[in-house]
């Protein structure tokens, strides 16, 4: 018999903010290898965001590359996490977390997600409309690792 343990909440690293995303799932939509790799941090998301003024929505896409190693059954879980701050100009900013589950050893070989998520408006005081920019990193849960992005939001 095989002896399962759960995580405490003290071994599992929350990036700040809160949740607007939990628990999804995202199939494959390729693969990628880069052979040369020495190192096991994480790849950097590429990032898109629009602002919707009809809706006052603010979407982002993510391509994220994740390590086979990762992957259960073919699908990539995940959660979202938004975060604000108030930057040195006094100007209300966006951040979102991608959080996995990574393992720490060397790959070669990584899965291309694609992941689509909307800012939440209610916990963001700034107004969707000011966003200029967002920070959007992936969040490695255990132990904390994380690699991000800044990307120009697009009005429309």
């Amino acid at each position: 018999m095989e002896k399962t343990t759960q995580k405490s909440c003290t071994e599992i690293n929350l990036p700040p903010g809160s949740v607007i995303v939990s628990g999804e799932s995202t199939p494959q939509l390729g693969s990628v290898t880069f052979p040369q790799t020495k190192s096991v941090d994480i790849l950097s998301p590429y990032v898109e965001a629009y602002y919707n003024a009809k809706d006052n929505s603010l979407t982002a896409t993510a391509v994220v590359y994740v390590d086979d190693t990762t992957i259960q059954n073919g699908t990539f879980y995940y959660s979202v996490f938004q975060n604000s701050y108030i930057d040195i100009a006094g100007a209300p900013q966006l951040q979102f977390f991608i959080v996995y589950d990574m393992p720490e050893e060397l790959s070669v070989n990584f899965g291309i997600y694609e992941i689509t998520f909307q800012a939440d408006a209610t916990i963001f005081s700034g107004g969707l409309s000011n966003v200029e920019s967002i920070q959007t990193f992936l969040w490695d849960a255990d132990p904390i690792t994380s690699r991000g992005t800044e990307t120009t939001v697009q009005h429309g």
